[in-house]
């Protein structure tokens, strides 16, 4: 599998696949999804979210973790008693695998927590067996990560020995006020067992700085994210050839907080930042939002993404376009995923191979 210089965390939800589907397939070809495995909606059974999530995303690997930060309600059924298998400690691998065995196109993230060394080889061994890539992701996330393994730099020393590049390492920090937080520690790893990885093996630091909270933000208000200066600081630090770009493309992970209704507000993602249209005091329109939206200096308008065209249909009172939150999540997901995928070198609209169609 050859993997490319974004690799995207994506839960299986709506808003996520919609963003997804809808982008052109060049940039999908130019990304590398890190899907996190749950339960679609109240369906069954698991499987159905792969289902979901190829048809977003058809015929491309990826790689597939298990969506730790996913809780199981009380109306259980038989997808959501599959995933518990799959999260608990230590994960049934004979699950894993009869789920893993159907989807080729998956590329599994190596299932570690309270495991020993013995049961990550013989994950390995699965994968290679069957010409597949895999993943060594360590969550740092202090809600639902396992962190480092006692035994991993054995590991990854017996993967060096034999020049092993079959494989992609992610660092992963869940949600983060800055991403800069997470370099000492990535670097400090680095020195410690991982210097001697194939320049070939891409090290990935993925987090997300998404916010969290709306309320401050009035009128137009840029967001900046740090996240490929956290990338550039890393490969000067290491001289590893491939630190790649690594978020949650817009989004954060699973929370079970009980929040209010979100007000109306249109996000519109830069290059490293996001510009937030929404009102502190009352409800602004989706038409309003909009129009804040696109007379912003950092408007493109002319990325010929789907994300943008809802933007601007919602500036034209368009019956097509944004018109509830969740399309608004859908479509700036969409034109962050293209952004990031193509970052210092968009193409041209001409040069994208489909265009987008409204089937939300």
């Amino acid at each position: 599998m050859e993997v490319r210089d974004y690799i995207v965390t994506l839960g299986i939800r709506p808003a996520e696949l919609s963003g997804l589907k809808e982008l052109p397939g060049t940039t999908k070809d130019a990304l590398t999804p890190l899907v996190m495995l749950a339960p679609w909606l109240a369906t069954t059974p698991l499987s159905r979210a792969l289902d979901k999530f190829e048809e977003a995303y058809p015929a491309r690997p990826y790689f597939l973790d298990v969506d730790t930060y996913y809780r199981i309600n009380d109306n259980v059924n038989e997808a959501k008693e599959a995933w518990s298998l799959l999260a608990k400690k230590p994960a049934d691998l004979a699950s894993w695998w009869a789920l893993l065995e159907k989807y080729p196109n998956a590329q599994p993230c190596l299932l570690m927590a309270e495991h020993g060394i013995d049961a990550v080889r013989s994950q390995i061994e699965w994968a290679r067996d069957r010409g597949r890539s895999f993943c060594i992701r360590l969550n740092f996330d202090e809600a639902s990560g396992a962190g480092i393994p006692p035994w991993l730099p054995i590991l990854t020393k017996e993967l060096a020995d034999e020049g092993a590049n079959d494989y992609a390492v992610v660092f992963e920090f869940g949600w983060l006020q800055d991403a800069l937080i997470a370099g000492p520690l990535v670097h400090g790893i680095y020195k410690s067992f991982l210097s001697e990885v194939p320049p070939e093996v891409p090290i990935c630091v993925s987090c997300t700085t998404f916010p969290r909270d709306f309320t401050p933000y009035d009128g137009k208000v840029p967001c900046a994210f740090n996240n490929r200066k956290l990338v550039e600081q890393l490969r000067k630090q290491t001289n590893h050839p491939r630190i790649i770009y690594g978020d949650w493309g817009t989004t954060r992970p699973r929370s079970y907080e009980i929040a209010s209704t979100p007000k109306n507000r249109i996000d519109y993602p830069t290059d490293d930042s996001w510009i937030i249209a929404r009102d502190q005091g009352g409800k602004v329109s989706f038409q309003v939002a909009a129009k804040r939206i696109t007379e912003d200096k950092a408007w493109a308008g002319n990325l010929g993404v789907w994300g943008e065209q809802l933007i601007e249909g919602a500036r034209k009172g368009e019956a097509f376009a944004i018109d509830t939150m969740q399309k608004m999540y859908a479509a700036r997901i969409n034109i962050h995923l293209h952004r990031q995928a193509f970052f210092g070198h968009l193409p041209p609209p001409q040069s994208l191979d489909e265009e987008w169609t409204d089937d939300l």
